[in-house]
């Protein structure tokens, strides 16, 4: 009896842990919940091609994967591209993994209106078959999508009549969010007329704006199909496309174009801002000696004679001893010891001037050397003056001054800029009859008001009957900027000076040349702490200004 209770108890306890193993299992069983699309409340697109019917042995290809959801949320999933025989894998887009022959790409975020474009990269075997076929294949949750490409031998491809196709935009360099305009012309070098067709495979780092022509767009494959072309004859077709934001710094952007399988292509490489490899400056202010107590004015020259638009620039002037801060042009902020100015842009192959006028102190001993430095990008510039008892020597004066200056840096597309044109006679002779002649670019400006001007042609003209020695004429006027100018163009215009007593200058004090750069994106919004000082300073400085012309007055 005791041995069969015993035996009841065992039983018991081994039924009790039965069921707590049971319940453990169960527990450990039970996944944690896992974000995953539902694939019944959507439907995938998919599309595969690389642009071309036809490749050479050796040849190379660019397949592109477009793939879209019309989920109404972003969602994630993965696309696989079965790489074609003889195809040898070159660079693969958003980090795609390669699988045997496949390559992979996990987690690919779909969005609900923006198609996702996958490129692959590969080159042809030179040993592959002629007359074979290349045929790759993508999947992506059931959908599939192949694409087709025929191999064929160089001396199969007919040499006459014969085309040459060539693609650029211009630019060796380009940033985020800027626009290219990618030009293609097309010859027939042959003497008979044909047809052919064009395509072209936009990078992944651009987005379609627009094309001219009777073209076919879809997900970034563009082709001009049946287009006639004479014997001789040349024709052009444009590409319109932007730079995405998210674009990385130093990535190439390569568009492929190909008539008729002759390819053509066009690089440019993504940077923010660019190294400027021929940049200059230099200070002066135009005196080889000043008295204690007058007025100095310094002109800072930045010259670019690269071929791309600088951005972002500071400038630093930082004045001599014995010269106090009076003014600053083009929104030069005074920070209590320099002068400084941020974001400045530089046209290609332009030049910008900034001015600088300070007042020379009471006290600045005899024989001094007044030394100004002004800096930017590593480039350090300096202007030397010596002080002297009294007023200078007439033969270290300017005889004339002709300047003109717009009221900000640079502008975009449909803004207005205001120019003021000043001419200084600092000689011992009377101007008379004198014809002030402003020329400018009408492609890219519209007057809006010109004081007392009148518009001939391309210019504003003005009239002084006389101006006398030590006496100043200046004018202001308006101008509209067309919402057609390009990003990074620099528009240039020309003022000149002529009339009686003006013969025996020298033509740089006749002449004065002003430059605009366009720039169609603006910089980040929100203010750092450093501009908040600089700001803050400026205000200081404006201060201390505001007292030293009472006590000059």
């Amino acid at each position: 009896m005791r041995s069969y209770r015993r035996f009841q108890m065992l039983s018991l306890l081994s039924l009790i842990a039965g069921l707590a193993i049971g319940l453990h299992s169960l527990v450990v069983a039970v996944p944690s919940p896992v974000v995953q699309a539902s694939t019944e409340d959507r439907n995938i697109f998919l599309t595969l091609t690389n642009g071309a019917e036809t490749v050479q042995p050796g040849g190379a290809l660019t397949y592109v994967v477009t793939v879209q959801s019309d989920a109404q949320t972003a969602q994630l999933t993965d696309v696989t591209l079965t790489l074609p025989a003889y195809a040898n894998l070159v660079e693969a887009s958003n980090a795609g993994q390669r699988v045997g022959n496949s390559i992979v790409w996990n987690n690919v975020t779909l969005d609900p209106v923006v198609a996702r474009r996958l490129v692959v990269s590969v080159s042809v075997d030179p040993l592959a078959q002629v007359g074979g076929v290349m045929t790759a294949e993508a999947t992506c949750e059931g959908e599939r999508a192949g694409d087709t490409t025929r191999i064929v031998d160089t001396r199969l491809v007919p040499l006459p009549p014969e085309l040459r196709v060539r693609i650029s935009d211009g630019k060796d360099y380009a940033g985020p969010d800027e626009e290219l305009r990618y030009v293609i012309s097309v010859e027939n070098i042959s003497s008979i007329d044909r047809t052919f067709e064009l395509r072209g495979t936009l990078p992944p780092m651009l987005t379609f704006l627009a094309a001219t022509g009777q073209y076919q767009e879809q997900n970034g494959s563009i082709r001009w199909s049946d287009q006639l072309i004479l014997a001789g004859d040349v024709r052009t077709f444009e590409i319109m496309a932007a730079v995405e934001h998210s674009a990385v710094d130093f990535t190439s952007v390569v568009f492929k174009v190909s008539v008729d399988g002759t390819p053509a292509s066009d690089i440019t490489v993504i940077q923010r801002q660019p190294v400027i490899e021929r940049f200059a400056i230099t200070v002066s202010d135009n005196l080889g000696e000043v008295s204690p107590a007058s007025e100095v004015s310094y002109q800072i020259h930045l010259r670019n004679t690269d071929s791309i638009l600088a951005t972002g620039l500071s400038v630093s002037a930082a004045l001599p001893v014995y010269v106090e801060f009076m003014d600053a042009s083009n929104g030069g902020i005074w920070t209590g010891s320099n002068a400084r100015w941020d974001h400045i842009t530089v046209s290609p192959h332009g030049e910008r001037v900034l001015t600088i006028v300070g007042h020379v102190r009471t006290d600045a001993p005899a024989g001094a050397t007044l030394r100004m430095t002004a800096e930017t990008q590593g480039l350090v510039a300096v202007d030397l003056t010596q002080v002297i008892a009294g007023a200078p020597s007439r033969s270290n004066r300017p005889s004339a001054l002709l300047t003109k200056t717009a009221d900000r840096r640079e502008v975009k597309p449909g803004d207005t800029v205001t120019y003021t044109v000043t001419l200084r006679n600092t000689t011992d002779h009377p101007f008379r009859s004198v014809r002030i002649e402003d020329r400018l670019d009408t492609r890219f400006m519209t007057v809006l008001g010109a004081e007392r001007g009148q518009l001939q042609g391309d210019q504003l003209v003005w009239g002084v009957p006389e101006l006398s020695p030590g006496q100043v004429w200046t004018v202001r006027y308006s101008v509209e900027i067309s919402p057609r100018a390009p990003h990074g163009f620099a528009i240039d215009n020309v003022v000149t000076a002529s009339g009686e007593g003006l013969e025996t200058l020298s033509l740089t004090e006749k002449v004065f040349t002003t430059s605009l750069g366009v720039v169609r994106g603006l910089p980040p919004t929100g203010a750092a702490f450093d501009a908040i000082f600089l700001m803050l300073s400026g205000l200081a400085g404006m201060g201390q200004t505001f007292l030293l012309k009472r006590r000059l007055a």
